[in-house]
């Protein structure tokens, strides 16, 4: 049963999780016997559904979507509940675009699947997008991203939308959602590999495949290399680039990107606190090389926003535009990346950082001792060896990674803020 209003409350407004402080108490009251034997729920009607799990069917990766610790047994009836109760279950939608065909062609699953009319070439980099909860795949910095990395090199690009899953008020039901949109896409991969198959397309000029995914999104990514891995085929996914990964639900999970999902998982972190401060995404690193811009919790062009107050909150308003708008900044970081590795521009310099605000600030000031002085954030990750977190300077206007004298003191301000009480000597 849920006990902390406030928990709710943030629920409510940060994931527009429409239930009523009643509603949610009578949806959440589930309980298990001693043993664990049964998950019993009962709905505001007075029905009652019983469900007992079957022993040898356990859930993919061994975890469960637990996102108000009530337990295992619980969480996986209630996940067992959502799944089989989503009238769109194949509804995931992918759109294939080139260099040379930069329109979007919709290429279904099933036996109307064809790429005769794509530019597809399982011979390029290809490159998956994912969106979060409550998106799209057309949303404007999809379109950006896509455009940048046509911009950057002659690569495939596939835009998953599962708006269908994902455009629930019901953030946990999105959350469950997840496994069935990673499965789906890793369905309509296997398809691209039979129909290269068919072609004759010699295997080791296959080119591995790039996954980016925001929110939400990050954890699909992760999820699909892991049914991916099931099929036999020598087309990999090398990368996953996880932008400030969905923290409700995820943070204790099995199904949490994490660094087993892909030789190379990098993270960018931009809204990282803990979710009773109001953080949307994870604050730990999960990654092979985790970035933290600015420390990770907020970002320079979100400060300031125009305040007023939640009176059912009773938090300003401000801090939940702030989280937002520094949750969305992962992707604008991450474009921007790309935009430079086109141009030559400036990019993102990470420094190893062991996560504490003293440190930050050595770094800021320019005294840090430990190595790792200029780790690309974004793109370029891919061309350093060197594992681990990194702190990221940006400014608050584009291109972001022009770092001037006078963003480095507000920065190491506000680091003091968000690292409130840790930063003394």
């Amino acid at each position: 049963m849920i006990t902390s209003v406030g928990f709710v409350l943030s629920l409510i407004s940060l994931f527009y999780l429409q239930f009523t402080p009643t509603s949610c108490q009578n949806f959440f009251n589930t309980h298990a016997s001693m043993g664990g034997h049964y998950f019993a729920y009962k709905w505001p009607n007075g029905s009652n559904i019983v469900w007992y799990p079957e022993r040898n069917n356990t859930p993919h990766s061994g975890g469960a979507i637990d996102c108000f610790g009530i337990g295992k047994t619980a969480a996986t009836g209630l996940e067992w509940f959502f799944r089989n109760n989503n009238s769109n279950s194949l509804d995931v939608r992918f759109f294939l675009s080139s260099r040379r065909n930069p329109r979007r062609m919709q290429v279904l699953v099933g036996p109307q699947f064809g790429l005769e009319w794509t530019d597809f070439s399982i011979q390029r980099k290809t490159v998956i997008i994912v969106h979060g909860f409550l998106s799209h795949g057309h949303e404007d910095w999809i379109h950006r991203m896509e455009e940048a990395f046509h911009r950057w090199g002659n690569v495939n690009v596939i835009v998953v939308d599962w708006s269908a899953h994902g455009n629930t008020w019901n953030y946990y039901k999105a959350a469950v959602n997840a496994r069935i949109v990673g499965q789906e896409i890793s369905k309509f991969l296997s398809h691209i590999v039979n129909a290269t198959r068919e072609q004759s397309v010699p295997e080791a000029s296959w080119a591995p495949i790039h996954m980016v995914g925001h929110s939400l999104g990050a954890h699909i990514c992760g999820i699909t290399a892991d049914y991916f891995k099931n099929y036999s085929t020598p087309w990999e996914i090398k990368r996953i680039t996880g932008l400030d990964p969905a923290q409700p639900c995820f943070r204790v999970n099995d199904l949490s990107l994490n660094k087993r999902h892909a030789p190379l998982v990098d993270v960018i972190h931009t809204n990282g606190k803990l979710f009773s401060s109001i953080g949307l995404g994870l604050p730990d690193p999960i990654g092979h090389m985790d970035f933290y811009p600015n420390g990770g919790k907020r970002q320079p062009a979100c400060i300031n926003i125009e305040t007023s107050a939640f009176d059912y909150l009773g938090i300003p308003k401000s801090a939940v535009e702030q989280a937002i708008c520094s949750h969305g900044f992962s992707h604008a970081y991450f474009i921007q990346s790309i935009l430079s590795a086109a141009s030559g521009g400036c990019h993102f310099c990470g420094h190893s950082w062991d996560l504490t605000c003293r440190h930050a600030q050595q770094i800021i000031n320019g005294t840090s001792s430990l190595p790792g002085n200029c780790v690309e954030m974004g793109l370029n990750a891919e061309n350093f060896s060197l594992r681990g977190s990194f702190f990221v300077m940006t400014s608050n206007t584009t291109p972001f990674c022009d770092v001037s004298s006078r963003d480095r003191t507000q920065i190491a301000r506000r680091i003091s803020e968000d690292f409130a009480g840790q930063c003394q000597d």
